[in-house]
């Protein structure tokens, strides 16, 4: 009989003001009849939860070393950001800013096989649960439709990780895993991909709620399924229908800006009103610290960001820095560049240090010249190199801000041009500071505002920043990426978007003009601010090449069926 195997769960600490159980905690088991997870109800509740571990770092992926310890951080923060120059890397990392990675790069691989280990999971539940009775389970149907809910939004999520990636991928469904279908063809088509995935996460927001099962935080809900299905049509150029599905998150008044924007990224607040989706990566600040000898523990779903982070001039890495050009286009007012990066002669709120203070004097760092800026999305705590490099912090996946910004989108490209400012006006108040007048939190590292200001017409400054950098792209175009260029920066989504709404060669042509200012390699370019681009846009970068190793194992994959350029 075939058999499975079954990995406990480690506890995730949820930090949120709402109740919530802890439901990631399930029983281990070594070896298990092949039908064991489809006995009961709660046998399949654990293999589901098996599917949600796939967002956390797991005991493998630590053992696979520095790549796999960081999976749902790194190669995420690498693919999304660095392109578009807004983040840079120093070390093997640079290529990612220079447009030199290959298809043997190792974070394509690691988000090929993380998105495919998710998917596989979810494809052996589907397969058990379609035979379950619906007696077993307490809410009959119902309840059986809410596992398969689950199940095939992870799996929608993962295919459109994929998807933005590498465009047309393999499809593997209910049945079909890595290990019983090791070769399969990509479909002829981007549309086959997509199809799978809106239809999973309508499925999803047919059945499940706008708040979690049993108010447990980091389920997935109706506000998850329609926010991925609304950017899975936005990919299809289907605006309408996805500022349909916008509304209707709006309308739902389940969701909101967070009065504070640095609140955000507080280790100690999470799942707040803003969040849509949220992972969170918490360590008990014990003895379960981690130094570089150690990685990341097993037992705790943590990821060294702090390490990552922080600027190499206290203990950090080098791996995420910010560029003088994002730095720089913040407007004044605008409160949003104090809360998410801290730069030369400025001192971090958090920790105390001060950049320059400690033997890095110039806007550029490191002997490769890296722009002197370092995120305070992710570097909220001291880094020590030997003893720790992990902190506590949340990944805010799906963020209401998104909502309102892709909103704002189908609302232009669908001739609503009311609703579209409108939406930017709400991200533009909070970002000004507007909505910290009334917490009045006086001890809070960054002062509050304490009253509230005029924020600049957003129509009135993109036309100029629009004409004064020398856009093509329509106004509202500028508008609604550069909100997002200041409101996402670090997250996970700022490349995907530039390239799909046609935007980036522009962007990366008239932010980071190529040959400006003063080469590497002098005092005179430690100096200037500006980032030194060398190479050219190439169309062909935009969608990132298959991983070779799949090539190699995948019989339907030859390396005729690449994608241009590699």
């Amino acid at each position: 009989m075939k058999k499975i195997v079954i990995s406990a769960l480690s506890l995730l600490l949820l930090l949120t003001t709402n109740s919530c159980k802890d439901y990631l905690e399930v029983d281990h088991y070594d070896i298990l009849p092949g039908d064991f997870m489809f006995q009961s109800e709660d046998n399949v509740e654990g293999g589901l939860i098996g599917c949600y571990d796939t967002f956390y770092p797991s005991k493998e992926d630590n053992e696979a070393g520095a790549d796999g310890s960081m999976w749902g951080f790194k190669p995420q923060y690498m693919l999304s950001n660095h392109p578009t120059l807004d983040t840079q890397a120093s070390g093997w990392d640079k290529a990612y800013c220079t447009e030199d990675w290959t298809s043997s790069s190792s974070e394509f691989l690691s988000l090929w096989v993380g998105c495919y280990k998710a998917i596989s999971r979810c494809n052996t539940l589907l397969d058990g649960l379609e035979s379950m009775d619906t007696d077993l389970f307490s809410e009959g149907e119902t309840g059986k439709k809410k596992i398969e809910a689950q199940a095939r939004a992870i799996r929608a999520y993962n295919y459109l990780a994929l998807a933005k990636n590498f465009g047309r991928v393999p499809m593997l469904m209910a049945g079909e895993t890595y290990v019983n279908t090791p070769s399969k063809p990509r479909p002829d088509t981007e549309d086959e991909t997509w199809q799978v995935i809106i239809d999973d996460l309508a499925f999803g927001a047919s059945v499940l709620d706008w708040t979690p099962i049993n108010g447990e935080y980091g389920r997935i809900t109706k506000g998850f399924c329609l926010g991925y299905q609304a950017e899975a049509l936005m990919y299809q150029e289907k605006y309408a229908e996805a500022k349909t599905l916008l509304k209707e998150i709006i309308d739902s008044n389940t969701y909101s800006l967070v009065p504070c924007f640095s609140y955000l990224y507080d280790p100690e607040k999470a799942w707040q009103t803003e969040d849509v989706f949220a992972t969170v990566m918490w360590t008990d600040n014990g003895n379960n610290m981690s130094g570089v000898q150690g990685w990341s523990p097993t037992e705790d779903h943590y990821m060294t960001a702090c390490y990552c982070a922080a600027s190499m001039e206290y203990n950090g890495w080098g791996s995420l820095f910010v560029s003088w050009e994002c730095y720089n286009s913040f407007e004044d007012g605008d409160r949003r560049r104090a809360a998410s990066m801290v730069a030369l002669g400025e001192t971090n709120p958090w920790t105390g240090q001060t950049i320059g203070a400690n033997g890095a004097p110039n806007v550029k760092t490191g002997s490769e010249y890296m722009p002197n800026i370092s995120s305070l999305k992710y570097w909220r705590a001291n880094c020590d190199y030997w003893t720790t490099i992990n902190q506590p912090f949340t990944l805010h996946l799906l963020r209401y801000a998104a909502i309102l910004l892709n909103y704002a989108e189908c609302s232009f490209r669908t001739g609503d041009e009311t609703s579209g400012w409108d939406a930017i006006r709400q991200i533009r108040e909070r970002a000004w500071g507007n909505h910290e007048v009334s917490l009045s939190d006086a001890e809070y590292p960054i002062p509050m505002q304490t009253e509230t200001v005029a924020v600049p017409d957003a129509k009135t400054y993109y036309t100029k920043y629009k004409a004064e950098k020398g856009y093509s792209s329509e106004t509202w175009m500028v508008a609604v990426n550069m909100e997002r260029r200041h409101e996402f920066n670090a997250e996970f989504s700022l490349f995907y978007d530039l390239k799909r709404t046609g935007m980036i060669e522009e962007f990366i042509n008239l932010e980071y003009p190529k040959g400006v200012g003063t080469a590497p390699g002098s005092d005179a370019a430690y100096q200037d601010w500006r980032t030194y681009r060398t190479f050219d846009y190439n169309k062909d970068k935009m969608l990132y090449p298959i991983p070779y190793q799949e090539i190699l194992t995948n019989a339907e994959i030859g390396p005729e069926d690449q994608n241009p350029g590699y």
